[in-house]
């Protein structure tokens, strides 16, 4: 996603697929990033080396932890003061990001409650800081077993670090009877409220109910993580930074993550625009531009990889065959209904917006009807025709040979 400046900028920016899991890899990934960087995001890269006024790149600190590499932040600073604003803002967008991680991760933190603090006291009350409280709540709103699938993921992850065909055989169930077995009994304890639930005992209070067949299970094979948002992570983070950006006053800049989640704060009536592609066999490839304005939360899910040097929620055989991160906890098994689903809304929050997008994009036929019901703007590309459902999705351009066409 790209943010105009009407007067200077307007050099595409494509999403950039950046792993979610072992944060070695991912650190490999943020390298290789670095090398296309100049090309991927032409958006204010000179304001960033200049610190001048429009337009700007802002970054965590160097050698910072966190999730800023996870994430591209960009904010028109001031004409005035730029250069105050952007420490300022740099120092802020450090501080959001370390403890955002620490907030959604699965690792121990020092005087932070979260997913750690809840998978090593199973069927105890523990506390955890408030905005997980608020994302775990809303999980089971929905009523979204994912996260119950940690156990899981922890194998079939590792399939997209492959780099050869045969090594595959191992994280792959559908090249391994034993290992899709080992995926049915997981699915079948992720997708069981008897087997292993969350309650909320009381205010920022978590108790992970785990059954004494499901950790009779994990003891005998070493499952340690019940729990995890994995690589729904980042729509809640996103959530939690653009509310603290927008608590501090900050909302003329948008945040996204690299695979796909993201928030516009601008209420200036500044243009951006979101980038639309098609998988063909020629790989991925960009035909069409959607623009819009104002405050706005979006998804971008696909089955595929737009960028082959970076991200490991895909891998391609090959044959062309290609298998991604998304599973159905209802069979364990690797699973969507369409190639690309965009999805957004200006009103509801990124992870909202993405909790009710699951049940129709991991599903074995897609269910527009269900996401306008629901209030979810789309836009989907089939058999050359880019399919929306909002009156209002205004596209700038449209590659030969594809036609927008409103559903319904």
């Amino acid at each position: 996603m790209l943010g105009r400046n009407q007067r200077e900028y307007v050099p595409s920016v494509q999403h950039i697929d950046v792993p979610q899991g072992n944060t070695k890899r991912r650190l490999i990934a943020f390298i290789a990033f670095i090398a296309i960087a100049l090309v991927a995001f032409g958006l204010g890269i000179s304001g960033a080396l200049s610190h001048g006024s429009g337009w700007t790149e802002i970054k965590t600190r160097t050698g910072s932890p966190g999730c800023g590499e996870e994430f591209s932040f960009h904010y028109c600073l001031d004409e005035k003061n730029t250069t105050a604003q952007y420490r300022t803002l740099t120092a802020l967008y450090t501080t959001y990001c370390e403890r955002a991680a620490n907030v959604f991760g699965s690792e121990s933190a020092e005087e932070i409650g979260n997913l750690y603090t809840v998978n090593i006291h199973p069927n105890e009350t523990v506390q955890v800081e408030p905005e997980l409280y608020r994302a775990l709540r809303q999980i089971q709103q929905y009523g979204n077993r994912i996260p119950y699938l940690a156990p899981l993921y922890e194998s079939y992850s590792s399939l997209f670090f492959c780099t050869e065909d045969y090594e595959t055989a191992a994280f792959d169930p559908a090249q391994d009877p034993e290992l899709a077995a080992i995926f049915s009994q997981l699915a079948s304890f992720a997708n069981d409220p008897d087997q292993i639930d969350l309650t909320f005992p009381g205010e920022n209070q978590v108790m992970l109910r785990v059954s004494p067949a499901y950790l009779t299970y994990a003891a005998e094979n070493g499952v340690e993580q019940f729990v995890d948002l994995g690589w729904m992570k980042n729509a809640f983070i996103a959530d939690m930074i653009a509310s603290e950006l927008r608590a501090g006053g900050y909302t003329h800049g948008y945040l996204q993550s690299y695979e796909g989640f993201g928030v516009t704060l601008d209420e200036t009536g500044t243009q951006f625009s979101m980038n639309v592609y098609d998988r063909l066999d020629t790989g991925a490839s960009l035909v069409a531009e959607m623009t819009y304005t104002g405050p706005l939360t979006y998804a971008s899910l696909r089955s595929f990889s737009i960028n082959p040097t970076l991200g490991d929620w895909y891998y391609e055989w090959e044959d062309g065959r290609i298998a991604s991160i998304f599973v159905d906890p209802t069979d364990g098994q690797p699973k969507t209904a369409l190639d690309e689903l965009v999805v957004w809304s200006g009103e509801q929050s990124c992870g909202e917006l993405l909790l009710q997008t699951c049940p129709v994009f991991i599903a074995d036929q897609f269910d527009d009807a269900a996401l306008t019901a629901a209030g979810v703007s789309f836009l989907t590309v089939q058999d050359h025709t880019i399919l929306y459902n909002d009156p209002a999705t205004q596209f700038v351009e449209v590659a030969d040979g594809y036609t927008p066409r409103q559903a319904g």
